[in-house]
């Protein structure tokens, strides 16, 4: 009689609490943002220096900015993806050289940039004061406040191509570089549940990371050069698995390749949202 109630007991009873984190511990995330920016800087075509602003390549645009993010205990790794263009057109008020073509002044011109990028960032939780301890009893208030510092490195690869075309003599020149932009930093995260006091929203969560690195051309005669990524915003959770994010966002550096050399940035307000299951 009481070996069946023992047998019951036993399935009945609650997984181990070590087993129940490990699994709250692993999670999946995929975000998707638009990217409301800009291309800023300037070409350095041989003996002479030439603004995006003179070429038309200034004009804000939409660029998609996609990830998965990996979350295991207290790292968090993520392959991201970004694609942008510009294009623009006028006519030259004075002469602009190329590493090609010379644009004459009062020719017409068309002229086209494009960019995408492939990385992978891994994160790491290195201060979390007000997490909760392991196998802590829940309560209404457990984690209502977190504040984490994370230890980042990353890894991108950028593909930069640029068109410039004198629409008046019919000539044009097109490069294409390639470069490897390692990359180091850190970041911080604050969290304040808010269920209470607004409608519809669960959490919110203010963040900034800011990493810095060097460019590196995958062309044997290109050179080194320095790259800064910065990344503030904040997350509004709308339930503990579905996340809307407005933020800033900027992609800069110096990329001296066979074809371009650019020192510049991208930049502008993020909007996107994230699912984590």
């Amino acid at each position: 009689m009481l070996a069946p109630i023992i047998v019951a007991a036993l399935f009945a009873a609650p997984a181990d609490s070590s087993e129940n984190s490990a699994v709250e511990s692993f999670k999946l995330e995929l975000g998707a943002q638009a990217y409301f920016t800009r291309l800023a800087g300037n070409f350095d075509d041989g003996t002479s220096t030439v603004s995006v602003e003179d070429i038309g390549l200034n004009d804000s645009t939409i660029a998609i900015d996609a990830s998965f993010t990996v979350h295991d205990g207290k790292f968090h790794t993520s392959l991201q993806g970004l694609s942008f263009r510009a294009s623009g057109s006028g006519t030259a008020v004075e002469t602009m050289s190329f590493e090609g073509i010379t644009v004459g002044s009062g020719d017409t011109f068309t002229s086209s940039f494009d960019e995408w990028t492939f990385g992978a960032r891994v994160a790491y939780d290195m201060w979390e004061p007000y997490a909760a301890e392991a196998g802590a009893k829940p309560t209404k208030s457990l984690n209502a406040f977190s504040f984490t510092i994370q230890a980042i490195v990353a890894l991108d690869f950028i593909n930069i191509s640029r068109t410039i075309s004198d629409t008046t003599t019919i000539t044009t020149f097109e490069g294409n570089d390639s470069f490897l932009v390692p990359m180091v930093g850190g970041g911080f995260e604050v969290g304040f549940d808010v269920k209470n006091y607004v409608p519809l929203v669960e959490r919110l969560e203010i963040y900034t990371d800011a990493l810095i690195g060097g460019t590196m051309p995958l062309q044997s005669d290109g050179g080194f050069g320095m790259a800064l990524n910065i990344d503030a915003g904040c997350r509004l959770r709308v339930t503990h698995n579905l996340a809307f994010t407005v933020g800033y966002q900027l992609v800069g550096g110096s990329y001296d390749g066979r074809d371009i050399d650019l020192a510049g940035s991208l930049q502008g307000i993020v909007v996107g949202a994230s699912w984590k299951f």
